[in-house]
């Protein structure tokens, strides 16, 4: 391994609980307080029909924010702020998948910072919400896919340009996190595909990564080896509990990874693709990944010998190539991503935005303008 390793730091402040039936943590932990509830409205409908989780409506004051959909855009959290900065409430409980994840980072913090800044401004500039005193946070995904209930990003869509942006410091980590598979053994196949795929891509972009580290790349390995097991026998639609409880655990620990390292190009290329095609977002990173893998595989310095090793028994790093390519010819990934996409010139018109430095600058290697068309050609 590169001598970088020997020196390192990691830092991840949320209590995390795991296992079926954890949620229980939940009526436990909260009763008698006053609750905000940001979910979706399918997720309401979840939360309340739950044997455990109904009593927490019993046991405590509800506030109920059910408006949260998929890619939650500025326009709409600037609203929810507007419309809750007089609530008066002891906890935030974020319920579903990433989205509701980080509506909830979001209306936490907009509501904590004092003053007449927007949330757009709050975006812009960092410096102006380092202290502010935000609410406790207990995060309970419903899906197996972003880890989001334990990084310390938010992303919020400026949908009337087709923008991507991002919250993102140490108080923007939630509090608490209740990682339950038992509330994802229902989800729908395609939520089921996207989301995994993007836990996959997130433990592997979290390797090619330069702020890679012993503790993340163990992560990333564990995560990689439940979710490449788990994901096609659940979209093979023979899946159980078993590979529910594998992707579950397989989500907490790439966003354990990503938590530190951030994602990197795979991440950086499919903005624009969900942004401007609506490609969701798992699909959206995974449609570059072997591709990228192979861009990274030059930079070799022992992590993708051992990660080769651990994943297909083979010391060969381009075997990682191979696995990647395998999985998504499979899942049939690329003819899912350009049925959202007019054509190849379509994708390609959208190169210039698909260098985020503060994701594809993460990357083990740095990209070239020929690096992305190569890429998209390929993919």
């Amino acid at each position: 391994m590169n001598e970088t390793f020997n020196q390192w730091q990691f830092y991840n402040p949320v209590k995390t609980f795991a296992g079926r039936g954890s949620r229980v943590q939940l009526v436990d932990q909260l009763k008698d307080k006053k609750l905000l509830i940001v979910t979706s409205l399918r997720g309401k409908a979840q939360f309340l029909e739950d044997t455990i989780l109904a009593k927490v409506a019993e046991n405590n004051r509800v506030t109920w924010l059910d408006t949260v959909k998929e890619n939650p855009g500025l326009t709409d959290l600037q609203a929810d702020i507007n419309q809750l900065e007089s609530l008066q409430v002891d906890v935030i409980v974020a319920f579903g998948g990433g989205s509701a994840m980080d509506a909830a980072k979001v209306l936490r913090l907009g509501l904590a910072v004092e003053g007449k800044n927007t949330l757009a401004e709050l975006l812009a500039n960092p410096d102006l919400h380092p202290d502010a005193k935000q609410l406790p946070l207990y995060a309970l995904p419903t899906t197996a896919g972003t880890g989001s209930e334990v990084t310390p990003f938010a992303t919020v869509w400026h949908h009337e340009i087709h923008k991507k942006l991002s919250l993102g410091g140490d108080n923007v980590f939630p509090s608490v996190a209740i990682i339950d598979a038992e509330l994802t053994d229902s989800l729908p196949l395609s939520v089921t595909l996207s989301t995994g795929l993007d836990t996959i891509n997130q433990a592997a972009e979290s390797v090619w990564n330069k702020n890679a580290n012993s503790l993340t790349l163990g992560y990333a390995t564990r995560s990689l080896q439940l979710g490449l097991n788990a994901l096609p026998i659940l979209v093979a639609g023979k899946g159980g509990k078993l590979e529910r409880d594998q992707m579950a655990e397989a989500s907490l620990l790439a966003g354990l990874a990503i938590s530190h390292t951030r994602t990197a190009l795979c991440h950086s290329i499919s903005y624009p693709l969900t942004a401007h095609f609506g490609v969701p977002h798992g699909l959206a990173c995974a449609f570059t990944m072997p591709e990228v893998c192979k861009l990274n595989l030059i930079a070799n310095d022992g992590r993708f010998t051992e990660l080769a090793q651990a994943l297909t028994r083979k010391a060969e790093p381009e075997a990682l190539y191979d696995m990647f390519l395998e999985l998504n010819t499979k899942l049939a990934v690329a003819e899912k991503v350009k049925s959202y996409i007019p054509n190849l010139e379509s994708l390609l018109a959208l190169e210039g935005e698909m260098y985020d430095p503060c994701r594809a600058g993460n990357n083990l290697v740095k990209p070239k303008a020929s690096d992305i068309t190569k890429i998209l050609n390929n993919a």
